[in-house]
């Protein structure tokens, strides 16, 4: 299971988290290593776009539930956008709780509830018209030879060049995109990594105080059998002197 986190401010005080993949038990904490720091800077709302959110159970929701009381605290709040289904039904169970979470059917109306004002969605930069330099002929002209006999530059030549660019630039910008998704993977299992790391700290921790208590008890536990034993020692040897004094 992959969980994808793409962060998207939109405003002064605004931020939307696009979600990708499931979220569970499993990739909670990726998720909860981008909305932790959140109350701690100047975000005060929350837009979670859920549209490509396959999957979310209890304990995902139960991350969204915590940030948004945090939000809440700094006078702002999380909102769920464009949500499935599931996801629905998964929050319509929770509306017993004090702070419900929002859920809006689309972007523009849950960034209504903010401090962003027009909501647009960016689409592709607008290529910048060029000017195509044309093909010339430099071969001079022999006397006595018209300059209107010389060869024209051919248009398939110009088209094959055309054509060559552009696949050069799509294939340009797939690398990019795919170095782009690498590059998130990488984070995300960065962010995975530490979070195991943390908690093997934590075990190591636990240990350790176990360790020393089950040496404590030990060492409680031998102390008054040796101060049986030696009591024993002593009793057996003064039964001997008084024998041997009778003698």
């Amino acid at each position: 299971m992959q969980l994808s986190v793409r962060l998207v401010p939109v405003g002064e005080t605004t931020l939307v988290v696009a979600l990708t993949g499931e979220l569970d038990a499993t990739t909670r904490p990726v998720l909860a290593a981008f909305l932790d720091p959140l109350p701690r800077s100047r975000v005060k709302h929350v837009v979670v776009a859920a549209s490509d959110l396959w999957f979310c159970d209890l304990d995902g929701l139960q991350q969204l539930a915590l940030t948004h009381s945090a939000m809440r605290r700094k006078g702002g709040g999380l909102l769920v956008a464009e949500a499935r289904p599931s996801l629905l039904r998964l929050i319509s169970l929770m509306d017993g709780q004090s702070e419900p979470i929002p859920v809006y059917p689309s972007m523009p109306e849950a960034l209504a509830q903010t401090d962003v004002d027009v909501y647009e969605v960016s689409g592709p930069p607008t290529p910048i018209p060029r000017h195509m330099p044309l093909l010339r002929n430099l071969r001079t002209t022999s006397p006595g030879e018209d300059a209107r006999d010389r060869p024209r530059p051919q248009k398939a030549a110009l088209s094959l060049v055309m054509s060559r660019s552009r696949g050069l630039r799509e294939q340009t910008l797939r690398q990019r995109s795919t170095l782009t998704r690498q590059l998130l993977r990488t984070a995300q299992s960065r962010t995975l990594l530490l979070s195991a790391r943390e908690r093997c700290v934590a075990s190591l921790e636990v240990l350790r105080t176990s360790r020393v208590s089950i040496r404590s008890a030990i060492d409680g536990r031998a102390a008054p059998g040796t101060h049986d034993a030696v009591h024993e020692d002593d009793v057996s040897g003064q039964e001997r002197r008084h024998v041997d004094d009778r003698r």
